[in-house]
């Protein structure tokens, strides 16, 4: 097989940088963006269900 050494592979290094708190604060903030725009749009759809000549 394949020879062992001690560089971290591709995804080790990735869930270590991810682990980072200016990382961590990044990734709160993309989902929190995502999370509301998809709240937004569900009340849109909502309205526009109930309220068809709305908008």
């Amino acid at each position: 097989m394949a020879a062992c050494n001690d560089r971290p592979n591709l995804v080790e290094r990735a869930i270590y940088k991810l682990g980072e708190p200016e990382n961590q604060a990044r990734l709160l903030q993309v989902a929190w963006r995502i999370s509301f725009l998809m709240m937004v749009m569900g009340f849109i759809i909502i309205i526009k269900t109930i309220y068809p000549e709305f908008m």
